[in-house]
């Protein structure tokens, strides 16, 4: 599709905007060039200092005061329309309130992140709270099939938690004092399940892992009935 040369390009010239770097379809890509994953490139390219310094501290923090949707306890018991293609926010509502082993308690769903409607931001997916560990985990869900690459799921959970303001987001659903964590919750047919696994059929994918690990993000796997996290990382 690209030389090495102009993929390498591509992604300096969306590294100009960090608040809105996942978006780029460049770190979407699931081909190669020249023998290696374009999402192998394009890590590669993150992790060095000055990339890091970008995501770490160029992206902008929106200061939005209450996070909690009072809408979403009705809209979570409203069965899903026949035909719907809108799978991942289904799969969110309808793990609304379940206890999950690992992440604990979903206690929202679509968590609105924009302060004004010009904000260029979207909203996470599934929040959660591990009473046991005190950790609240800002969960990235990618649904069964979904073709999204694992490096696109990093940078958008980890551009949410930038974005995020913490203590607002603690207050707004009466959690203080706990360790607030970007992670992925994926299912096991889908790509970004794939790419987390690719070390065991290839050399490749440690650039990614290497940039999970960095960014300080959790990655879960949950079973196809949603009722259980199958596999995590770290252990």
């Amino acid at each position: 599709m690209y030389t090495k040369t102009e993929f390498i390009a591509m992604i300096q010239t969306a590294l100009k905007a960090p608040d809105t770097l996942y978006n780029e379809s460049c770190f979407n890509y699931t081909g190669e060039v020249g023998g290696e994953r374009y999402t192998e490139i394009a890590a590669r390219e993150l992790l060095t200092k000055d990339n890091l310094n970008i995501l770490r501290f160029g992206i902008q923090q929106i200061n939005r005061k209450n996070y909690k949707t009072a809408s979403h306890e009705t809209l979570a018991k409203q069965p899903r329309p026949e035909g719907s293609d809108r799978d991942e926010e289904w799969i969110a509502k309808e793990l609304y309130g379940k206890m999950l082993n690992c992440i604990g308690k979903i206690i929202d769903f679509q968590t609105p992140l924009k302060s004004v409607r010009a904000d260029a931001a979207g909203k996470i997916d599934l929040l959660s709270y591990n009473e046991d560990t005190k950790t609240a985990y800002m969960l990235e869900l990618k649904k069964p099939e979904s073709p999204e690459t694992l490096l696109r799921c990093i940078l958008e959970a980890f551009t949410y938690s930038m974005i995020i303001n913490p203590p607002n987001l603690g207050r707004s659903f009466g959690l203080s004092n706990v360790d607030l964590r970007p992670a992925i919750l994926v299912f096991e047919d889908c790509q970004a399940y794939k790419d987390f696994h690719y070390k065991r059929f290839h050399t490749q994918g440690a650039n990614v892992r290497q940039l999970l690990y960095k960014l300080g993000l959790d990655f879960f796997v949950l079973n196809s009935t949603y009722d259980k996290v199958i596999e995590r990382w770290p252990n």
